[in-house]
């Protein structure tokens, strides 16, 4: 994590996401319990490697936290999701600088990048997005958010059942540990990966991952030459 009271000049990834329909969940305070646990969990998982500023609840059923990384955000998609599987989320990546002190949560910070995020989270709302990013330049906006929108498609066909053996195997890493888990048969496992195309969504994942290191790197450097040799 970065010290507190740092201002670098390099990008970062704010997410902001959104618990979607939350006023009209039944059980919506333990809902937020569980949102809870998992930004508690979510920051000692990332502690030590990408992330800047830790995860915590905003406004009503939002949620924002800074990463080090864009490929990071990843990582965050996919935790967030099997925490809290089976409650619709939506996500606003914004990819820029931070313009003030670093705090140890994300909660008083300003920049670019919160900017971003939070525009991309509003879009995602008007257009029914799974997640939207910004900040990544013109191309690397519209390639990673066709490239989102495809990956959210997919996620929106999934059965509860096909959610939940998707989410044990990313937990246990093998289809047998995930139908011990799950106290079922490993082809049941495998049927349903098959159904809910996890080896295709699982490559596009990687993909997007290498995609959001590049396009992130190429902005922020079309930035700094845009800023002048002593950026």
């Amino acid at each position: 994590m970065s010290e507190f009271g740092n201002r670098p000049e390099r990008f970062h990834l704010a997410v902001i996401g959104d618990l979607r329909g939350s006023r009209a969940l039944s059980d919506r305070s333990d809902v937020q319990l569980r949102l809870e646990r998992a930004l508690r969990d979510l920051n000692e998982k990332l502690a030590d490697s990408s992330l800047a500023a830790g995860f915590v609840v905003t406004l009503g059923d939002e949620f924002q936290g800074l990463l080090a990384t864009s490929p990071a955000g990843l990582d965050v998609l996919l935790f967030v999701e099997a925490a809290l599987r089976g409650i619709p989320l939506r996500f606003g990546l914004g990819w820029g600088r931070v313009s003030t002190e670093f705090r140890e949560k994300a909660l008083g910070m300003d920049g670019p990048c919160f900017h971003r995020a939070r525009e991309a989270l509003v879009r995602g709302k008007n257009e029914e997005r799974w997640v939207t990013v910004s900040g990544f330049g013109p191309d690397g906006d519209r390639i990673l958010n066709g490239m989102l929108s495809l990956l959210g498609a997919v996620r929106d066909r999934w059965t509860d059942r096909q959610a939940e053996t998707v989410a044990a195997v990313r937990r246990a890493r093998t289809q047998n540990d995930a139908a011990e888990v799950l106290g079922v048969a490993k082809s049941t496992v495998s049927e349903a990966l098959t159904a809910a195309l996890y080896t295709p969504t699982a490559e596009a994942e990687k993909a997007l991952a290498t995609a959001l290191s590049v396009f992130g790197e190429m902005a922020e450097l079309q930035s700094c030459s845009a800023e002048g040799p002593n950026c």
